[in-house]
């Protein structure tokens, strides 16, 4: 015997979806946690062997579809209009403000005749479930059907109560994004069937809100996936990325951070034919939604004006879609250079030279190179403003320096070793771009200290403390929280390293609920 599951599931968030706005059949597209919510799904399906996919032709529940398509390449799918979720009429690209619905909404028996039609039609009428019905081997056929939540949830109550299928309750329940319900059909025309699972989001546990998308852009060979991979994979190191090709159009990695914040990285390909993709067919999706833009230039590119121009199109593009993400240009290479004296000209000129193309656009530019401190300098200060609470973070810090009679009180990010809070006054901005201090970068030959140029590589190894000990100061680094480091840096020799290790215990509560975002008043 033959059994066909029917896995059914909603497309991913969007900010209409967060903001409470009517969608219907107006086109819009997933934000940061929609793409992370459609990988999840995708992860969570992966095993499951679909000999088809049918998808709305909206584009929300397309670009859902293209993530479940990238882990499963091989599987062929339909783009089909007998999906569209309910008309809405007038109140498309609002809030609802009274439950009476006007009369240019698609009445509801209308609505699920066109749902009950599309089922028996267009899914059970089609040849791929007709021929599964038809092979002489029993077992179970998958199917996938990816769409919107009215429809989804309007379908099983359909189902249940007028055909008769084994639902029950289902239907009356929100259908959530990417949620996956299952029916199981025992016959060929869709006619007898039970629920196996409704709106199943396990795979959105641990999951949080707070997903930031960030685009690194730039043209082929300037440097991206290198500094990429050296920030966020921890096996990675400078003399390890000569091994690394052209990125391929785009490579998304999601990069959990300081445990709740999700950064959503789209490395995009730098050849000339996906920069020209992106700024066409695939405008809208590449620029929407974007937390923060991160440009990178290549130092000695000998198509300087080509750079430019691909650059103001991309930063024109942004402007439009997401006129509130932060940009950072970096120059990067900067070790291909000569002494200091030089790399503060060629830094200043190339500053100047991507001021004059930024138009009114406010942008921050840092001097890179692997090869030393300057790119954790660089994305230490691109993370501290996806922070939310960064600024209470370092008020608190200061307070604990204060306690500790310490010098200067700095936060690590525990998995990337980035920076994203120090006590002071002035706190961060002594990272901001127009510091000389990431520019004395100098070239290493391959053997040269890993552990110096990529601090996090050795670190994590069994690491619990670290006390170092100077004619001038101590310096005590210790866990902090469960996802940051904190290094006191202490020059009075009467203070006890065992005194600030008591008091990195006794602040640890305090600095989680911190983390957290669960403390809002500033300390006294």
């Amino acid at each position: 015997m033959v059994v066909l599951h029917v896995y059914l599931t909603r497309h991913g968030e969007t900010d209409a979806n967060r903001q409470g706005i009517i969608q219907g059949q107006l086109e819009t597209n997933l934000n940061a946690t929609g793409w992370e919510q459609s990988r999840r799904l995708a992860q969570a399906l992966k095993d499951v062997e679909f000999v088809h996919a049918f998808v709305s032709n909206i584009g929300r529940a397309v670009e859902t579809a293209t993530a479940v398509m990238k882990v499963q390449p091989a599987l062929k799918w339909t783009v089909h209009p007998g999906l569209r979720e309910r008309y809405f009429g007038e109140l498309q690209g609002k809030k609802r403000t009274s439950s009476e619905n006007p009369p240019s909404v698609e009445p509801l028996d209308q609505y699920v005749e066109r749902i009950l039609q599309w089922w028996d039609r267009d899914l059970f009428g089609s040849d791929v479930v007709q021929r599964q019905f038809e092979n002489d081997r029993d077992g179970i056929r998958n199917v996938l059907v990816i769409g919107h939540g009215s429809y989804l949830a309007n379908l099983v109550k359909a189902l249940g109560s007028q055909r008769g299928f084994d639902v029950g309750s289902a239907g009356k329940g929100k259908a959530y994004n990417t949620g996956i319900t299952v029916l199981e059909i025992s016959d060929r025309h869709g006619s007898r069937g039970k629920l196996i699972k409704y709106s199943d989001i396990k795979h959105l546990d641990g999951m949080e809100e707070d997903v930031v998308k960030v685009l690194l852009m730039g043209r082929s060979g300037s440097g991206k996936t290198s500094m990429r991979s050296i920030i966020f994979s921890n096996n990675v190191t400078a003399s390890g990325t000569a091994r690394f090709g052209a990125t391929i159009d785009v490579e998304q990695n999601t990069v959990r951070f300081l445990g709740s914040l999700v950064l959503n990285l789209w490395d995009c390909g730098g050849q000339e034919s996906f920069l020209d993709s992106y700024l066409t067919t695939q405008k809208s999706t590449i620029f929407q939604h974007v937390g923060v833009l991160i440009y990178v230039f290549d130092v000695e590119s000998r198509d300087t004006e080509k750079d430019l121009i691909y650059y103001r199109d991309c930063l024109e593009a942004c402007g439009k879609f997401s006129p509130e993400a932060d940009v950072f240009l970096l120059v990067h290479k900067m070790d291909l250079v000569g002494g200091k004296k030089e790399k503060a000209e060629v830094f200043a000129r190339k500053k100047k030279e991507l001021l004059a193309n930024s138009g009114t656009t406010k942008v921050k530019i840092f001097g890179t190179t692997i090869w030393d401190e300057s790119l954790y300098k660089a994305w230490s200060r691109i993370v501290h403003t996806l922070i939310p609470n960064a600024p209470l973070l370092s008020k608190h810090l200061s307070t604990f320096a204060r306690i500790c009679s310490a010098s200067e009180v700095v936060l690590f990010e525990r998995t990337t070793f980035l920076i994203i809070a120090r006590s002071g006054d002035q706190s961060m901005a002594e990272f901001d771009s127009d510091s000389d201090d990431s520019l004395d970068g100098t070239q290493h030959t391959d053997g040269e200290s890993d552990v110096a140029l990529n601090p996090k590589s050795k670190l994590q190894e069994q690491f619990n403390s670290l006390e170092i000990r100077f004619p001038h100061y101590t310096a005590v680094l210790e866990i902090l929280t469960s996802n940051t480091y904190v290094m006191i840096i202490v020059a009075d020799p009467d203070v006890q390293s065992a005194a600030l290790r008591m008091n990195i215990r006794l602040a640890r509560e305090k600095f989680e609920e911190l983390q957290a975002g669960s403390v809002y008043a500033a300390p006294s």
